[in-house]
């Protein structure tokens, strides 16, 4: 079946999946007057600790329970502005003072202090490596070697080398600000990480795993007590179902909305799709340690056999786009659009499997049925783009993240998406694929000696223009020489909802229902 061909119709690669015809709704209900919004979502977090899970289902719920020092202002260009601090200034090229904001209530009622925020990125937290928090933390926040409180609201941070990128990694996962006292007070870690206290917008009220999380309003929060009392999210797997809870007024949001729905929504009284592309890459990683996958060719070949154009087109009509390689404009001067974008070339990839000496064995692709959008009709696409030049893939559809990065059972490719936390190369690359990356220290799929050297200088250098010559090598190495994985497009998110809901999204997966983005 030659899906790269240009007559073959977005219906036929979506074959199988349903059409829903719904309408109808309910009356519009005035946002003063609304008690609870509802979001339905595929698939939950396992945790509410940021420092325990790196996914994009905490992140849009984790932002309503917690702050940062810093912030960033996604209707503003992604500028940094002051959250739980004030001001902060570099006093030397390795120190960064903050000062905090005055009068801040965590849930618990407890004001933050200087002592709360040291105590956040401190050892029983993070630092320390036998810390619960530690790995996970380490690609955000590894670059810091202390955070010490130097009066009641002014704490002190220290990086291990002068780091470009400090005030961004505040601001950004894995930064955010709990309390001390109620961390304490946990009767365990285990018990925390369900119902941690931060100073956000909505405490925790109830978190039942793999059925809904419920947040309550946060009345004391610094920056106005929100206009929603209560916020859930429940967890709704299929698509269809979200549709219809959409449709009767269960649902208010519903996310993971795809292109082909977006007719079904338009035919609901009060409803309306928003969203799009945000700075996330929709990506591939490879395991080299599999037999197959250790041989580069194949890995290459499996990149070349992709004709991602058919895909956006095919899938989400268009409303995405292919980046130059594993980029973003956000990365300002660091970006290059000169860098060549994924190519499609099935002749070079069939020659490099005739090459590599394949002979059919079948390398495994774990992948979840509905964490992404598409995500099940994007890998029967591809899988089919790799029969096409030899490559026996095998596509296992996984019931939960661990079991699709365990290697038990001999992982080979499997799904991923990159957010782009900061504005910068080595939020991304270096966070995700460098030395202290999860795909080096946890995943144990792959790693580069010349790869690492490089983040090392993307990471630490204040040299804009060695910085981009980093930055290049590091996309050769990963596209050309030694693929630790291939980008496919930018990820989309496309939400449907209730048109009476004044919420809108940002260009990242965080969703935001502070009183200022709720109209």
């Amino acid at each position: 079946m030659a899906l790269h061909s240009p007559a073959l119709s977005r219906r036929t690669l979506l074959a199988g999946s349903s059409a829903l015809a719904l309408a109808g709704g309910i009356s519009p209900v005035s946002a003063q007057a609304r008690q609870r919004i509802t979001v339905a979502v595929p698939v939950g977090p396992r945790v509410l600790e940021p420092v325990r899970e790196v996914s994009n289902v905490l992140f849009r719920t984790a932002y309503n329970i917690f702050d940062t020092l810093i912030t960033v202002d996604f209707r503003d260009n992604s500028r940094l502005k002051p959250g739980l601090a004030t001001a902060w200034r570099r006093t030397e090229p390795r120190v960064l003072e903050l000062d905090l904001r005055e009068g801040v209530r965590f849930h618990n009622g407890d004001l933050l202090t200087a002592e709360d925020v040291a105590f956040s990125f401190g050892a029983k937290r993070v630092s320390d490596p036998a810390a619960p928090g530690h790995a996970l933390s380490r690609p955000f926040l590894g670059t810091i070697e202390s955070v010490t409180a130097i009066g009641e609201r002014q704490v002190r941070v220290v990086t291990r080398a002068p780091d470009p990128l400090i005030e961004q990694r505040l601001a950004g996962w894995a930064s955010q600000i709990i309390s001390k006292r109620a961390f304490e007070a946990a009767p365990s870690f285990e018990a925390w990480e369900k119902a941690p206290v931060g100073t956000g917008p909505f405490s925790v009220a109830e978190f039942r795993l793999d059925q809904q999380l419920t947040l309550r309003a946060h009345d004391a929060y610094f920056g106005g007590a929100p206009t929603v009392r209560e916020l859930v999210f429940r967890v709704v797997p299929e698509l269809q179902s979200r549709l219809n809870a959409l449709s009767t007024g269960e649902a208010d949001i519903v996310t993971e909305l795809s292109p082909d729905h977006f007719s079904t929504v338009a035919a609901m009284a009060g409803r309306e799709v928003v969203g799009g592309p945000i700075q996330n890459i929709r990506a591939l990683a490879y395991d080299k340690n599999h037999p197959v996958l250790a041989d580069a060719r194949i890995r290459r070949a499996l990149g070349l056999a992709i004709d991602r154009k058919a895909i956006v087109d095919a899938l989400y009509a268009g409303r995405t786009t292919i980046p130059p390689g594993h980029q973003n404009p956000a990365y300002g001067d660091l970006y290059m659009p000169d860098y060549p974008a994924p190519r499609f070339d099935p002749a070079e990839a069939r020659a490099l499997v005739r090459a590599a000496g394949y002979g059919g064995q079948p390398i495994p692709y774990r992948i979840l049925p509905n964490y992404y959008t598409l995500q099940l009709q994007t890998a029967q696409i591809l899988v089919e783009m790799w029969k096409a030049v030899g490559l026996n893939v095998d596509m296992q559809v996984r019931e939960n993240v661990g079991a699709v990065t365990s290697p038990a059972e001999g992982r080979g490719i499997r799904d991923w998406s990159n957010t782009i936390f900061w504005n910068d190369p080595a939020g991304v690359l270096v966070r995700l694929f460098g030395p202290n990356g999860p795909t080096q220290r946890v995943f144990r799929e792959w790693s580069n000696e010349e790869f690492n050297a490089q983040s090392e200088i993307l990471s630490s250098s204040l040299d804009t223009a060695a910085r981009k010559a980093a930055f290049r090598r590091m996309l050769e190495i990963f596209d050309r020489d030694d693929p630790a994985g291939t980008v496919l497009h930018d990820l989309t998110m496309f939400y449907g909802k209730r048109k009476d809901v004044a919420w809108q999204p940002y260009p990242i997966e965080y969703m935001d229902f502070r009183a200022g983005n709720m109209g």
